[in-house]
C-alpha cells in the first residue's frame, strides 16, 4: 500500500467518480472536543468535499487510520486534562499549538500547521479561539493550504501567577489604568538593529501625559515630515496628522485626514513620483489606498477587500507586484498575518492563496513598514502577548509568492524598561536617515476611570430599559 504524506496528494489521489467529482478521503480527529464551534465546522460543505474527519477526541497515535491531532508544542494533546487550565492568562501569554499528522500505525509526526494564540481575556473567549484554531487548521490543510511548520520557535512554558488571578489583576489594570503612547527617533545604523543590537538610545517627544497623544509615525518622502496617529484619552476617534522635529521638539500637529472616522497607522510607500499613502481604517471595506500630494491631499486610487476589516495596512513592493499586509480583524485582533497583492497599485487585488499566511500572537500582525537591505526583506510585526504593543519583533521574509509564503524571526524589539515608555513598543519605520518608532506607558487616570465607570453604567441602563 503506498503511504501518502500530503492532505493535497490524499486529495488529488482521491476515486474520482463521473462528473468529475472526487471521494473525500477520511481521516480520524483528535486533541479536541466537541462544541458549537467544532460540530458546525465539521459540517461546512467547504470542509467535507475535500476530507471527511471521524471526531475521536481521545484517539493516540499510533492508530489504525490516518490521524490528525491537535497538540502543543510539547506534544501533547491539547484537550488533556489541565493542559488549557496551565496556559490561560499566566506568562507569557501565549501558547503554541500544532495540527499534527500521523500515518496508519505510525508514531511518527508530521507538522500540517502551526500558530501561537494569546492566552490572556476571558477563560471562554480562549477556548473559543482555541476551536476555531483547530478547525481552521483542519480545513486549510484538507484544502492544501496548510501553513506547515512555523518560523519563530515555540511559546516558553506557561509560568507565573495562577491564571485567575492574573486576570483578575488585569481586569483592575485596564479600569484603573490608560495607555499614554509618544514618538521618538534612534540614529543607530539599520545593521547594528537587524543584527539584534537593539535601538540604543532613543530621543522621545511629548512624553509628559496629557489629553491625546501621538503613535503610529510614518514617514512623508520628501517633506522632512511624519505622519501619525493622534487620538484622544477618551472618544477614541483617532485622526491623521503631520509634525515635523524642530530643533528637538515637534512641530504642532497639522490634521492631514479627520473625517468623523477613527484612522491611524498612515502607512506610507514611495513609488518613483508618487507617495502613497494607506490609513488604518477598520469599519468593513474602508481600506482605501491614496495618492498623498506635497500639499497633504489624500486623492482615493482604489478601495482594498470591500468585504474585511484590515488593520495596520502595510504597502510595499517586491519583484514587480505591489503587496499590502495587514490583520484580519474577522479572524482575530492581533494574531493573525495576511496578505493581498496586484499587478498595479490600482488593483485588481487579490488575497494570497493562504489566507491568513501566519498566525502568530508575537509577531504577526505588521508594526511598521517593511525595510529592503541588499535585496533582503525585513518585516517588523507586533509583539502582543503580554499586552497590546508589547514588542517589535523584526522577520527575514524567506519566500513571498503568490501561493507561498515563509519568514524567520531576526530579533525582537523590546522597551527600555528603565525609560519614559517602558510598558511597549508597537511601529518601527525609516526615513532613510534615522528610525521612527512610539512606545507607550500605563499611567493612572482617575477622569478616565470615571468616564470609563459612567459609560458601563450607561450600557447597563440601556441594557434593562431595552429588556
Amino acid at each position: 500500500m503506498k503511504t501518502v504524506t500530503s492532505p493535497a496528494a490524499l486529495w488529488a489521489g482521491a476515486t474520482v467518480w463521473p462528473g468529475g467529482h472526487r471521494s473525500p478521503f477520511v481521516v480520524v480527529l483528535a486533541g479536541i472536543e466537541g462544541s458549537e464551534i467544532v460540530d458546525a465546522a465539521l459540517s461546512d460543505p467547504a470542509l467535507t468535499e475535500a476530507a471527511m474527519p471521524r471526531l475521536e477526541p481521545g484517539c493516540a497515535p499510533p492508530c489504525d487510520a490516518l490521524l490528525w491531532r491537535f497538540e502543543t508544542a510539547s506534544g501533547a494533546a491539547v484537550n488533556d486534562p489541565g493542559v488549557l487550565g496551565r496556559h490561560w492568562h499566566r506568562a507569557p501569554y501565549a501558547v503554541t499549538l500544532r495540527l499534527v499528522q500521523y500515518q496508519p500505525g505510525s508514531a511518527v509526526a508530521e507538522i500540517l500547521d502551526e500558530g501561537t494564540l494569546g492566552t490572556r481575556g476571558s477563560r471562554a473567549a480562549f477556548n473559543s479561539a482555541i476551536d476555531r484554531l483547530a478547525m481552521r487548521f483542519v480545513r486549510d490543510a484538507a484544502l492544501g493550504r496548510g501553513r506547515g511548520p512555523a518560523g519563530s520557535p515555540p511559546a516558553a512554558p506557561a509560568h507565573g501567577l495562577p491564571g485567575w488571578l492574573d486576570a483578575m489583576r488585569g481586569k483592575w489594570r485596564d479600569r484603573l489604568m490608560a495607555e499614554w503612547w509618544s514618538i521618538g527617533t534612534s540614529t543607530v545604523a539599520m545593521d547594528h538593529v537587524l543584527g539584534g543590537g537593539g535601538l540604543g538610545d532613543v530621543t522621545w517627544y511629548r512624553a509628559k501625559a496629557g489629553h491625546r497623544y501621538l503613535a503610529d509615525p510614518f514617514p512623508w518622502p520628501g517633506t522632512g515630515r511624519i505622519l501619525c496617529e493622534e487620538m484622544p484619552l477618551t472618544n477614541g476617534v483617532g485622526r491623521i496628522v503631520a509634525v515635523a522635529e524642530q530643533q528637538g521638539s515637534l512641530t504642532p500637529p497639522r490634521v492631514v485626514l479627520d473625517d468623523g472616522y477613527h484612522h491611524s497607522y498612515p502607512c506610507t510607500l514611495s513609488d518613483g513620483d508618487n507617495v502613497y499613502c494607506v490609513p488604518e481604517s477598520t469599519e468593513r471595506g474602508a481600506t482605501v489606498i491614496h495618492r498623498l500630494g506635497d500639499d497633504g491631499r489624500l486623492t482615493v486610487l482604489c478601495q482594498v477587500a470591500p468585504h474585511a476589516r484590515l488593520a495596520d495596512p502595510t504597502l510595499f513592493r517586491w519583484n514587480g507586484r505591489y503587496w499590502l499586509g495587514c490583520t484580519d480583524l474577522d479572524l482575530g485582533g492581533h494574531d493573525n498575518l495576511c496578505l493581498l497583492h496586484a499587478p498595479a497599485i490600482t488593483g485588481p487585488w487579490t488575497p494570497h492563496a493562504k489566507w491568513p499566511v501566519k498566525i502568530d500572537v508575537r509577531g504577526a500582525r505588521p508594526a511598521g513598514m517593511v525595510f529592503e537591505v541588499a535585496g533582503r526583506l525585513f518585516r517588523p510585526g507586533q509583539d502582543c502577548a503580554a499586552t497590546y504593543g508589547a514588542a517589535v519583533a523584526i522577520h527575514e521574509l524567506l519566500t513571498l509568492s503568490e501561493t507561498e509564503f515563509h519568514e524567520s524571526l531576526v530579533t525582537v524589539l523590546r522597551p527600555d524598561r528603565s525609560g519614559p515608555f517602558p510598558h511597549g513598543l508597537h511601529t518601527l519605520v525609516h526615513d532613510g536617515d534615522r528610525f521612527w518608532l512610539d512606545g507607550k506607558r500605563f499611567v493612572l487616570d482617575l477622569g478616565l476611570f470615571r468616564h470609563k465607570l459612567l459609560t458601563r453604567a450607561s450600557r447597563v441602563v440601556s441594557s434593562v430599559g431595552m429588556d
